[in-house]
């Protein structure tokens, strides 16, 4: 199954703490970017053809594609897809999408992912940024 999420992909953040008596209790801001993102995975995944929930083994591939930053723009050459290697880490933003898809009902656990091929681009020119996912069950 396919499909494209349409909205700015956001990293994971770090757990907050907070020392309640003897307690420690980890958690997220409420606030904070990485919710709406989530909330779009949920959208774009059930607006998916199929969205059954996957009980084996999975491979899946993504291409983050972020904004391209204004300085980065020709207005005489193409502009096309190149290769971003700055914040955000790859991983963290597959832990917000692997977290998105776990809540949302996509596969039970995330620990079923036993193959992944991920890119990170900053977005063509005439382009806006997305997440483009595909997500393969892999046969026994």
């Amino acid at each position: 199954m396919e499909f494209v999420i349409p909205s700015v992909p956001v990293a994971q953040p770090r757990q907050r703490h907070r020392v309640v008596g003897k307690i420690v209790h980890s958690y997220t801001p409420v606030k904070h970017p990485v919710n709406a993102f989530k909330a779009a995975v949920g959208m774009a995944w059930f607006s998916s053809d199929d969205t059954a929930t996957l009980t084996g083994p999975v491979c899946i591939d993504v291409v983050f594609v972020l904004p391209r930053p204004q300085s980065m723009t020709r207005k005489t050459k193409p502009n096309p897809r190149t290769h971003h290697a700055k914040k955000p880490d790859l991983d963290n933003l597959l832990k917000s999408l692997y977290d998105g898809l776990t809540a949302c009902g996509a596969w039970r656990d995330d620990s079923q992912i036993c193959e992944c091929h991920a890119i990170k681009t900053y977005a063509s020119a005439d382009e806006a940024a997305n997440v483009e996912v595909a997500i393969n069950e892999i046969e026994q």
